[in-house]
């Protein structure tokens, strides 16, 4: 049970009373939406090394002892915050997979989501791929979101293989995929992109297409 305290005043007396206040599901739950929100920002601009329990307390404007009844430490607030993160990119990344349309139009759709969500939420991109938990603190909340982001980066390759654009293994051409698409973002979120951000996209899109596609015979 977590509990506030508020005084009370005894008119004839002018005694004080400190009396414990019940805080009801709907405090509880906006404190710690409050509190991951904070984090979040925290771990990002001071990195984990430089985040601690007592600073996250400050910024809450809250006793230093607080964020304990709520967390244990605050590798398990990182392991919440980043689960959050990653279930943010993999909703964007289904919705983008489940768009109609054929196998090539529902793929460029997947990449089109991955890059509006590193560029319109970098604060969460950020907390994705820049930190980690120490071994052992992944939440299973966290683990299923991180499966899930992985699927999406693989079944949408997996639509083009399957229906004959694509040939080989799924799973690794998902991978290069992957990996293309996020250093070219993160080179354009560093500023260390030379040229235009569309045309480099263009062209990669362009030579990984032609390094998989199936050849046809003469």
């Amino acid at each position: 049970m977590y509990a506030v305290k508020v005084k009370l005043v005894a008119q004839s007396h002018q005694r004080i009373w400190l009396v414990p206040r019940v805080l009801t599901e709907t405090d509880i739950t906006g404190f710690r939406e409050r509190l991951c929100e904070l984090a979040t920002r925290l771990f990002v601009e001071r990195g984990p090394e430089n985040f601690n329990m007592r600073l996250l307390a400050t910024e809450l404007g809250v006793s230093a002892m607080t964020p304990y009844r709520y967390f244990r430490d605050k590798n398990e607030i990182l392991s919440l915050v980043r689960g959050r993160a990653f279930t943010r990119l993999a909703n964007q990344l289904e919705r983008a997979l489940a768009s109609p349309g054929t196998p090539s139009e529902r793929s460029a759709a997947v990449a089109r989501a991955y890059i509006r969500f590193a560029l319109d939420e970098q604060t969460y991109f950020r907390l994705i791929f820049n930190f980690a938990e120490h071994e052992g603190h992944n939440s299973p909340e966290l683990a299923e979101a991180e499966d899930r982001v992985r699927a999406v980066m693989t079944e949408h390759i997996r639509l083009m293989v399957d229906e004959g654009y694509y040939a080989g293994d799924a799973e690794v051409i998902g991978h290069v995929f992957w990996a293309s698409l996020h250093g070219l973002v993160v080179l354009h979120l560093a500023g260390k992109l030379d040229g235009d951000f569309d045309a480099a996209l263009t062209e990669m899109s362009r030579v990984l297409r032609d390094a998989y596609r199936v050849k046809k015979s003469a």
